[in-house]
């Protein structure tokens, strides 16, 4: 009896499944969003704006997990929040829950919060940090292809971003989402210094400019009540959370 239920379940599983090619076409580069994006019954949500899908790409994890990461612009070239990623799975997991996120471990970035993070078990996290915007070397990941599209399209992009990232796992479902906001669009020159560890928004160095320390509080403060947003869509509870940021 174990057993025909054993394999029941399976069959359901593998019935369920969904081939790479069937969720590309589910959010083909291009396409158009507003509010929030559906990947299952988790409900992620986007800044204000309208969006559009600048690269797609289904993975699996060491464990055959299929993940899907999206990468989405602002149709607005001048906003102050220029992209979104975001990666998450698109079938449930064992139930033996997911590694931790380094970055909500890390002492090197502008700010974390890291309420729960514990391996295989409850995850929320968010954090605050720099990244340069030209990416160079050969590996591809979405964020290159995302690049690359923006280049051809003749987006000017800045040469740092001062982003904001957001960690909520359970047992069988896992959720990272990153806003790329952009300085320059909000009157900043672009820094002196553009590698990472030397770039002016560094942890270590930002402090002498007073504007960015205080632009770095405001991107905070958003991030802060963002994650709340970020939580309620995980749980397919965003309609609960739809005022709690502006």
């Amino acid at each position: 009896m174990t057993r025909i239920v054993a394999l029941f379940a399976l069959a359901i599983l593998i019935a369920g499944c969904q081939t790479t090619g069937e969720v590309l076409k589910k959010y083909p580069v291009g396409a158009s969003y507003n509010g929030q994006v559906l990947v299952g019954k988790k409900q992620i949500p986007l800044p204000p704006g309208d969006w559009e899908i600048f690269a797609s790409r289904v993975s699996q994890n060491s464990s055959g997990v299929p993940f899907l990461s999206l990468v989405l612009g602002n149709k607005d070239r001048t906003a102050d929040v220029l992209a979104v990623g975001l990666h998450t799975n698109t079938e449930v997991s064992n139930g033996n829950g997911w590694v931790i996120l380094k970055a909500c471990g890390r002492t090197n970035m502008l700010h974390v919060d890291a309420p729960d993070n514990i391996e295989g078990s409850a995850q929320r996290c968010w954090f605050v940090n720099h990244s340069r915007m030209t990416r160079s070397g050969n590996g591809v990941s979405v964020m290159t292809t995302a690049l690359e599209r923006a280049k051809k399209l003749g987006i000017k992009l800045p040469v740092t971003s001062v982003y904001t990232g957001f960690r909520v796992a359970g047992t069988y479902d896992t959720l990272t989402v990153r806003v790329y906001f952009n300085p320059e669009a909000a009157g900043f020159s672009p820094p002196n210094q553009s590698a990472w560890a030397t770039n002016d928004w560094h942890k270590d160095r930002i402090y002498v400019d007073q504007k960015k320390v205080a632009y770095v509080e405001k991107v905070k403060k958003w991030a802060a009540a963002f994650f709340l947003k970020v939580e309620a869509g995980f749980k397919g509870k965003l309609a609960l959370a739809r005022t709690a940021a502006k």
